[in-house]
């Protein structure tokens, strides 16, 4: 319920300007602003007036702190930067300005309109499981304090919400349209500023970039680290706007599906179509060129599977290859290769050579290792990369053998247990399998472009969770669940014949498949 609402309804005033509403609480807010900096408390009472601006904003209009969210988290690395080594707050900027304001939001929309949060199909069971066992975890008594445990809830559940609040934004395709527009032209920043720097980078200008970031040079590169390829070439890390590679190796994945979502789902057919496929093109040039050993083989692994996605449509029939795409991003692969002056195939065949053997270090010797330590779970947040601020010895994970696994099941394992392990599997498998049979009835090859581009990420990052614990850190841990709730409502989408219905692509025309029932 909005402030002119509430008012409407308790004080009786039939005529209450919004912007009335807002004057009088920002009024309030810089009155108590002025005292607290009467006082000494400028900065503590600055960080509590925008927290209350952000919450207000939420309330309001609970999709503004959605909105809020997706366009920060582009640029969400420069506070970091700006105030390293200091970090603890600039991290947690879009919890309280976003995520929390959100979820307030939704909650007060939710409630006076009486909406049901749990929509058909949503796995309530196995999340209330994995909060459970969570909670409980968090006090087992390996963990050296409950910090860790804290920390640990925070990072396994807190984003989960997303889920419905995705489902619940988009009200129509012009909602999803519009969301995936958004998502992809802030993409467009981040993305030059990251192939510029490669550029200087492997023209011998990194002097220039590292000092851009100043004292957090080293830490945002990874120690400055660079790999050299057999037979002539290196690869060196490229963060852009991110506070380290792996937040922007991530990011670009993320929106290589999400501009090709918007690309064959949005502007298809339309006049922006050449923009779209710029946009998409530059978005995947970016992933290939930040760094990341494992970029050469998971991207293109990424774009396969959204091809193959979008081509099973319903039927059991997988259509042809799109040629004219397939080239595109062959050549922008090739590109890359030229810029870290190796071959093709020796940077291919070195990402591979790399990804097998810590696919054999860390997820299979891992998983043994774990099994040695533990069946029942060591305690939430006791393998979680974040934990590591709130132990109280300068011995990291001491419970868990002074290693951290890096293998994001082998984390479930260490912290959750065989248990955990099985509600997370069923949990993510539900997701895709669902996911893949809405998808395979889906009617409309504009949605069925937008689901192959979520449904390829999703299972992308099932894979990655092999070798990383990217789903616990920006922005994996807010896309994977905010794609997964939005994939659940591209099938109601389809169906829905109260949305506006687009015009099938011209190259698609012949695909379109007579209207079928869904099962």
């Amino acid at each position: 319920m909005t402030i002119r609402g509430a008012v409407h309804r308790h004080v009786g005033f039939d005529a209450v300007p919004s912007w009335l509403s807002g004057m009088v609480a920002v009024a309030g807010l810089s009155l108590m602003v002025g005292l607290a900096a009467g006082r000494g408390y400028a900065l503590p009472a600055l960080g509590l007036a925008a927290f209350a601006a952000a919450l207000l904003a939420g309330v309001l209009n609970w999709r503004w702190s959605v909105y809020g969210l997706l366009l920060y988290l582009p640029v969400s690395g420069i506070p970091v930067l700006a105030t390293y080594p200091h970090t603890a707050v600039p991290v947690l900027l879009k919890d309280f300005l976003f995520v929390i304001p959100a979820y307030v939001g939704f909650m007060a929309y939710a409630s006076a309109r009486r909406v049901r949060v749990v929509f058909p199909g949503a796995p309530l069971l196995l999340f209330l499981l994995l909060a459970f066992l969570v909670v409980v975890q968090a006090f087992n008594p390996n963990l050296p304090n409950r910090l860790v445990g804290a920390i640990g809830i925070k990072v396994w559940l807190f984003y989960i919400p997303l889920y419905f609040l995705a489902y619940h934004f988009v009200r129509d395709r012009r909602d999803l349209f519009r969301l995936l527009g958004v998502m992809s032209v802030a993409a467009i920043v981040p993305a030059v500023i990251g192939i510029v720097e490669a550029v200087l980078i492997y023209t011998g200008h990194a002097p220039v970039v590292y000092q851009v970031y100043g004292g957090a040079a080293q830490a945002a590169t990874q120690n400055f680290a660079q790999f050299t390829f057999t037979g002539g070439g290196d690869l060196r890390r490229v963060p852009s706007t991110f506070s380290f590679v792996a937040q922007y190796y991530t990011f670009t994945a993320s929106m290589v599906a999400v501009s090709y979502a918007w690309w064959r789902g949005a502007l298809a057919g339309t006049r922006f179509a050449s923009f779209g496929r710029l946009v998409w093109l530059l978005l995947l040039a970016a992933a290939l060129l930040n760094g990341a050993r494992g970029a050469f083989v998971l991207i293109p692994a990424l774009v396969l599977f959204i091809f193959l996605f979008e081509r099973f449509p319903s039927g059991h029939r997988l259509r042809g290859v799109p040629v004219g795409r397939l080239f595109a991003a062959v050549g922008v692969f090739l590109a890359a290769a030229a810029l870290f002056g190796g071959a093709p195939g020796a940077i291919f065949g070195y990402a591979f050579q790399v990804g097998r053997q810590e696919f054999q270090s860390v997820f299979v010797d891992g998983f043994r290792q774990a099994l040695a330590l533990t069946w029942g779970g060591l305690g939430t947040g006791i393998d979680t990369n974040a934990s590591r601020y709130a132990f109280s010895t300068p011995v990291h994970f001491q419970a868990v053998a002074g290693t951290w696994y890096e293998s994001w099941y082998v984390k479930a394992v260490l912290e959750l247990g065989i248990a955990g392990l099985a509600v997370v599997a069923l949990l993510l498998g539900f997701l895709v399998v669902r996911g893949f049979q809405s998808h395979r009835w889906l009617h409309d090859p504009r949605m069925r472009a937008v689901s192959a581009a979520l449904l390829a990420f999703l299972v992308w990052n099932l894979a990655y969770n092999l070798k990383g614990q990217y789903m616990d850190i920006d922005p994996i841990d807010v896309y994977f669940w905010l794609f997964a709730g939005l994939l659940a409502r591209v099938a109601v989408l389809d169906r829905d014949e109260s949305g506006p219905p687009p015009e099938p692509m011209l190259s698609e025309r012949r695909m379109a498949l007579p209207a079928r029932a869904t099962p």
